[in-house]
């Protein structure tokens, strides 16, 4: 009797092991999103997709020279971690408990599509 118990343990424990390899979230995904930085003045939006096995990062900002909004488009991968994504120079982190990025000099948190559209149309109709 207790070698039948033994190999049922065993099948299960294969099989649980087997299951929790099997990771259904491709890495990255909980960067994919729009997000808008916490600036009370002249926010920033972003929208984060995929580009095949990279991403696609696309910024509405302010253009601190005084010229209106600007749209910027920058590919970005994952670095080294699942929670780091280097765009360009810039390293952005994914800061799980605020649901929020987070890089050197922006903080921002998700948004709808409806808020990052409001803040594109701005860069639409800059001069």
């Amino acid at each position: 009797m207790k070698r039948r118990h033994f190999i049922a343990a065993a099948g299960a424990t294969a099989l649980l092991s087997i299951l929790a390899g099997c990771k259904t979230e491709p890495k990255g995904e909980k960067f994919l999103g729009y997000w808008k930085s916490d600036s009370k003045y002249d926010p920033d939006a972003i929208h984060i997709t995929r580009n095949g096995d990279s991403f696609l990062f696309t910024v509405v900002a302010k253009d601190p020279f005084g010229g209106g909004y600007q749209t910027h488009k920058l590919p970005g991968k994952l670095d080294g971690s699942d929670n780091i994504l280097a765009v360009g120079d810039q390293r952005i982190a994914y800061e799980e408990n605020a649901d929020q990025i987070i890089s050197g000099r922006m903080k921002a948190h998700r948004a709808t599509e409806a808020e990052y559209m409001a803040i594109a149309q701005q860069a639409n109709t800059s001069p």
